[in-house]
């Protein structure tokens, strides 16, 4: 036998839509929330239905509105089909604490409950009784692949009127109180709906457990987190058999629409032109989504510029597409730049002036046009520009000379440079000459040439170097050192040791003979 969706898709076109259209009017619409994707009948936010009652006795998470894989017929739909962008699982029904379902014998479309042990809501909370339908939130992505805070929202639930078809046959003495609960089964804010009698609800189509409305805040859902749909059920005092009847069990959805808006911008740089400057600088508004947005980006221009003509353009990364405004001359002041997610919209921006002769900073800004989606991180919304005076930097050099007598060419502005300028080698000049020699600057390189009699010790110099035009008085000083490889000494001549001859070493031996005769005669 066909499932109750297929009996009443008649009713339901026409009563949900009703329903739907009357709850998402309004002011709401206007808030950066989304609804879940368009139902296969043209509605908004359906995400889950169980429905299935296969095996029969069960209701499985296999269908919602615009999955294309309606419940009907004889074969049952091959697993889920939630969409996975609000709901990344679901499970079937659950059961607590002694209930359990069988389908009912004459109409095995759906399921009648038993077991049911209490006569009010809050005993059947404490006995833990109940019907429930699990699931987990999705989770939305940042362009970098990093999770973002998105909640979602449950905005309406239905349940079948099982109880008051087929002449009212079916189990019809209970009551029920709906909840959205936690993975502890704590509840998620305040009781849904609760309704102590299901007889005294009349129609047969389906119960309206929360009325829609949203996009937008209803029942507030963690992203990436696990929930469940619970109705604890309850008899009534004419109940006489504990038990319950229960069938299509739905719900929407809708979600938070977040857009990260990130500025990032490069330094001024300054190349000179002649009598000027030509400046330039660039920055990105890069949107890291999850959702597309529109960014209104604003930049007032340096102080410097302003007394000038300044353009600018505007492309689209990575496509390189041109922006919706791709160029324009002055300031930017909240031009609107629609961005999907993960697109960086370049500006460049340039002009020709003076030298600067005073550091600045600017401040450029991007934000969410009105309707947008919310930036969760307003931090990264500016970036700042420091405009600099030029600087020039020289390197203090060290020279060699071959011999005390070589002289030495030395490329001494080779190793310094400029910032926002650009070192002038024909600048350059002695700046302080050296101790001994002499020195003679020009196109960058300083000729040292030693004193008459060579370089005996080591001397120093400085010269002076400046930035090319139009930045010629910003100027600074090095220290050049000289030092020469020195002569090798010559040794001194060894003063001669003198040296006994051959009439010395006579005398000698006829000296110490007679000595030797003495001694003799003494003993005697």
């Amino acid at each position: 036998m066909k499932s109750m969706c297929a009996r009443m898709v008649g009713r339901y076109r026409l009563g949900m839509a009703a329903l739907w259209l009357a709850g998402a009017a309004g002011p709401s619409l206007a808030q950066p929330y989304v609804f879940a994707p368009a139902s296969a009948f043209g509605y908004d936010g359906w995400v889950a239905g169980w429905m299935s009652n296969r095996p029969p006795g069960t209701l499985t998470q296999d269908w919602y509105p615009g999955s294309g894989e309606d419940s009907v017929g004889a074969t049952p739909v091959s697993g889920p089909t939630h969409d996975t962008t609000f709901l990344s699982s679901t499970g079937a029904q659950r059961f607590g604490t002694g209930l359990s379902a069988s389908p009912d014998p004459t109409f095995p479309d759906f399921q009648v409950i038993s077991g049911l042990a209490t006569n009010t809501a809050a005993a059947a909370m404490l006995a833990g009784q109940y019907i429930d339908f699990p699931f987990t939130t999705g989770t939305m992505q940042y362009a970098d692949a990093t999770a973002s805070a998105a909640l979602f929202y449950v905005n309406a639930a239905f349940t079948a009127k099982r109880w008051n078809l087929n002449g009212n046959l079916h189990p019809r003495a209970f009551g029920y109180a709906a909840y959205i609960v936690d993975a502890g089964g704590n509840p998620v804010g305040e009781p849904i709906q609760q309704v102590d009698d299901v007889s005294t609800v009349a129609g047969d189509g389906f119960q309206v457990v929360r009325a829609p409305d949203g996009p937008g805040p209803g029942i507030v859902l963690q992203p990436g987190t696990p929930y469940a749909l619970r109705f604890y059920l309850y008899r009534t005092p004419a109940n006489s058999d504990n038990k319950a009847s229960w069938d299509d069990t739905l719900f929407t959805m809708s979600r938070q629409t977040l857009a990260e808006i990130v500025v990032n911008a490069s330094a001024v740089s300054a190349v000179p032109a002649g009598a000027q400057n030509n400046y330039s600088y660039s920055f990105s508004v890069y949107n890291n989504g999850p959702d597309a947005t529109t960014a209104l980006v604003s930049d007032p221009l340096p102080a410097a510029a302003n007394g000038a003509t300044a353009s600018w353009s505007c492309t689209l990364q990575p496509s390189g597409a041109p922006c919706a405004s791709p160029s324009g001359t002055g300031p930017l002041s909240a031009v609107a730049q629609p961005l999907a997610s993960g697109q960086t919209a370049v500006y460049t921006v340039s002009w020709s002036g003076p030298g600067i002769t005073a550091a600045s900073t600017h401040t450029v800004t991007a934000l969410p046009a009105p309707g947008s989606p919310t930036d969760p991180i307003v931090s990264n919304n500016t970036a700042e520009l420091p405009l600099s005076p030029p600087t020039i930097t020289a390197v203090d050099d060290a020279v060699t000379l071959a011999t005390h007598t070589s002289s030495a060419a030395t490329a001494v502005a080779a190793n310094d440079s400029g910032s926002n300028g650009q070192v002038d080698p024909a600048s350059l000049s002695l700046a302080t000459p050296p101790a001994a020699g002499s020195v003679s600057c020009e196109a960058g390189i300083c000729s040292f040439v030693p004193p008459a009699g060579g370089l005996t010790s080591p001397v120093s110099y400085q010269y002076k170097v400046c930035l090319a035009a139009p930045n010629q008085t910003v100027c600074t000083t090095a220290t050049v050192r000289v030092s020469a490889l020195q002569p090798a000494a010559v040794p001194p001549t060894p003063t001669p040791v003198p040296t006994a001859g051959a009439y010395s070493l006579s005398l000698l031996a006829l000296l110490l003979g007679t000595l030797g005769i003495h001694r003799q005669r003494r003993r005697r």
